[in-house]
């Protein structure tokens, strides 16, 4: 996939602007290194992952492999863990992008009403982009279908969230927390409640 649109004049959406891989990311952003970035809205749902200097066997693995996605949830925060395995060569050692996990907290996402499309019991497709940490160049987009458990896990995680007042400190020592918890994202694997795997693209 080269090119995305997103139209904006929808609830939850400001603006309509396209990603294009080799162009930048449409808006400024300090992208984190080795990071995820959700963007959650009830219109639709961006995952942004962020890295820096990738292999082209890297770059595969996110363009074409398969994903393996998981959620877990607090009252303040949940966090999004993420792999992707390119399709195994012959011959070939596998390349992957290894598992990692980012936090999100509702209150902290601008621009675009928090929200997760469809409802109880259904999936979505959400739009995974890749961008370069360093340049903001827009290297891999690709679509996903979550899962029906993924799906309500996320829109229980959020409705969690917005039921509490907005308190960012709170929220930090709530994600402070598990990381003094789980030292890697497969430990903090073992408090998930969803997960599922994304098939390769074309198998």
């Amino acid at each position: 996939m080269k090119q995305l649109w997103f139209e904006g004049g929808k609830r939850g959406s400001t603006m309509s602007y396209s990603l294009v891989v080799g162009e930048p990311y449409p808006r400024q952003v300090n992208w984190p290194k080795s990071a995820a970035t959700l963007v959650l809205s009830e219109n639709y749902v961006e995952i942004i992952h962020s890295f820096d200097g990738l292999t082209s066997d890297e770059l595969a693995a996110f363009t074409t492999g398969s994903a393996t996605v998981a959620v877990t949830i607090g009252d303040r925060h949940l966090m999004w863990c993420y792999r992707f395995d390119a399709p195994t060569r012959p011959g070939a050692p596998k390349a992957t992008l290894g598992w990692g996990d980012s936090p999100w907290e509702a209150y902290r996402q601008h621009g675009r009403t928090v929200g997760v499309p469809g409802q109880r019991g259904e999936p979505f497709t959400a739009y995974m982009v890749l961008v370069d940490a360093s340049t903001g160049i827009v290297e891999g987009l690709r679509t996903a279908e979550i899962g029906k458990d993924v799906a309500d896990a996320l829109r229980y995680g959020v409705a969690r969230q917005l039921a509490l007042p907005y308190d960012h400190a709170a929220a930090s020592r709530e994600i402070d927390a598990v990381y003094r918890r789980h030292p890697s994202t497969q430990s903090l694997l073992r408090e998930a409640i969803a997960g599922q795997q994304i098939p390769a693209l074309g198998s």
